[in-house]
């Protein structure tokens, strides 16, 4: 059986779908008036035929550590995590969740801790494919001359939780504004 709720955050409203061992899903919803039929989705593409319930009262532990992230007065989050994805994923991942608050990496850094010096450009996109995200905190992965790259939740959701980590980002000019045309 999964459960889902959408959690209302400081940064954008989030869809968490969680199985009987943990959080499967946590993602940024730009419409979250779709966050029903979005769940459904997550759901059957990890197993179709599960029971899905919408339960908010399950993730208020998850909710109080928002909280308590989002103001300063928690570092690693305890709320059980169930990550599901290719074993070089599930490497990155595990990896990510070593990386301390307040502490920054490389996407080449990654890839040398796990043995992977030229999977630089496949711990990025792995880094993409987090289902997790701030759980697994795949913000605090930049690129190798400190800019800001790959975010699901846009780079000013990711400068947001790296200057909450204590950040100054070296100043605005890193972080590129995009140009429409």
């Amino acid at each position: 059986m999964f459960r889902y709720a959408l959690l209302r955050t400081v940064l954008d409203p989030m869809l968490a779908v969680a199985g009987d061992e943990g959080l499967v899903r946590f993602e940024f919803l730009p419409r979250a008036y779709q966050y029903h039929t979005h769940a459904h989705a997550v759901v059957r593409a990890l197993e179709p035929e599960a029971e899905l319930v919408e339960d908010s009262e399950h993730f208020t532990p998850l909710r109080e550590e928002l909280a308590a992230y989002f103001t300063g007065q928690l570092e690693t989050f305890s709320f059980p995590v169930d990550l599901r994805g290719s074993e070089f994923q599930l490497k990155v991942w595990h990896r990510l969740l070593t990386i301390p608050f307040g502490k920054l990496r490389t996407y080449a850094e990654v890839a040398r801790s796990i043995r992977q010096p030229n999977a630089t450009r496949a711990v990025g996109q792995a880094a993409g494919r987090n289902p997790v995200p701030i759980l697994v905190p795949c913000h605090r992965v930049v690129g190798r001359d400190g800019s800001l790259v790959g975010f699901a939740g846009g780079l000013s959701v990711k400068a947001r939780l790296l200057r909450l980590e204590g950040h100054t980002l070296g100043g605005e000019s890193r972080l590129e504004v995009p140009q429409l045309f």
